[in-house]
């Protein structure tokens, strides 16, 4: 009889692993010698919370972020698929497979635990029909090495246009045997570690380069 209270190394593995599974789009974690300041200064102005999943006990994640670039400098970084293996430090791969206008199958790999490990997935990637003036780009897995993913980008021009407002929504379900508090505190995190590394490329990206 297994002792419930006493997971095995291997659960306890993944489970160490899972802020990096959990970005399996969008990891771009803070430096672990950062200080308190430069933590701080790299959250600024970052609004995450965790929301609730229909049929599920694990939350999904949530951020919000307004970046000093119009949303059509904005777009179409977060259409550029095949990228974002430049901008997302875990990933190895962000390969696209087919596509047709914005609509993409994608093959994406991060690498965790200094290479040890490498997670993998078959995305479906689309922008969906456009709501009021935001544009919304929506990720599903089809198929991979984790159990249940689906992200999303809403991007909503304020200040007149001269701004964007960036809403990424993230859940992810390992289907292992531990807390769903565990997952959803995870989710959460990626979601807040997507959104800084999103305001980071859009900061580096030269406006007459789109």
């Amino acid at each position: 009889m297994h002792n419930r209270s006493r997971p095995s190394r291997r659960v306890m593995s993944r489970t160490l692993l899972l802020g990096a599974l959990v970005g399996a789009w969008t990891i771009g974690a803070v430096p672990g010698h950062a200080t308190a300041t430069e933590a701080h200064a790299e959250n600024a102005g970052i609004f995450t919370m965790q929301i609730p999943e229909d049929g599920s006990d694990i939350a999904g994640g949530r951020a919000v972020i307004v970046v000093d670039k119009p949303i059509e400098e904005v777009l179409p970084i977060v259409l550029d698929y095949a990228n974002y293996v430049q901008f997302m430090p875990n990933f190895t791969k962000s390969r696209v497979l087919a596509q047709r206008g914005s609509r993409a199958m994608v093959y994406m790999e991060v690498s965790v635990a200094k290479g040890m490990y490498t997670l993998y997935g078959q995305l479906n990637l689309a922008e969906g029909p456009q709501d009021g003036e935001s544009r919304i780009v929506e990720g599903r897995l089809l198929e991979g090495n984790i159990d249940a993913f689906n992200a999303s980008f809403k991007l909503t021009p304020v200040d007149g246009g001269a701004r964007t407002e960036i809403d990424f929504k993230i859940y992810f379900d390992p289907d292992i045997p531990l807390p769903s508090s565990v997952f959803s505190r995870e989710n959460e995190r990626a979601a807040g570690r997507t959104v800084r590394a999103l305001r980071a490329r859009v900061a580096e990206t030269p406006g007459d380069s789109v």
